[in-house]
């Protein structure tokens, strides 16, 4: 994938070739959900420590958070558009669809959410994303990228006998 495209579309997946060289990586999207009481976070990603390589979700609520490892053969992604997708989880800009089930920790999440109304960053030439001229500089160790401030989300998470 082209170095300009992934620099102007930072939602995309970044480390394929990271991944391929066998070195230590880390790469996660975080989808933060609140409401004036409560919240559920979901950011699921990939790891590559000692060529241990691995997807995860990780599930953050406002009393607990739960690591969920899968198989990195069990992570997808698109270049076409944002999705990635992990187990049987899906993540797009426009919405989630989770399921999860793991024994281990007694946790069974599943449900839809729907964004819309979006409030996107503002971006340039200079700008592309929120690391701004820094989004060119070659070997930077970590980079960061906000996709939206603000939307509206409709649905809901049903996380083992709770209703969020």
């Amino acid at each position: 994938m082209n170095k300009l495209v992934l620099i102007k579309n930072p939602e995309l997946f970044q480390g394929e070739k990271s991944l391929s060289k066998n070195k230590n990586y880390f790469e996660g999207w975080y989808f933060k959900n609140t409401n004036n009481k409560e919240g559920i976070s979901f950011i699921p990603g990939i790891s590559n420590e000692n060529n241990d390589k691995k997807a995860f979700i990780q599930v953050i609520t406002n009393d607990f958070s739960y690591f969920i490892n899968y198989n990195i053969n069990d992570f997808y992604f698109s270049y076409k558009t944002f999705i990635i997708k992990i187990g049987n989880s899906v993540f797009s800009k426009e919405s989630i669809h989770i399921d999860i089930k793991d024994q281990k920790q007694n946790l069974k999440i599943n449900g839809d959410l729907k964004y819309s109304k979006s409030i996107n960053i503002n971006t340039n030439l200079w700008a592309p994303n929120i690391m701004g001229p820094f989004s060119y500089a070659p070997g930077m160790e970590c980079n960061h990228a906000i996709l939206c401030m603000k939307n509206k989300v409709n649905g809901s998470i049903e996380f083992n006998d709770r209703l969020y």
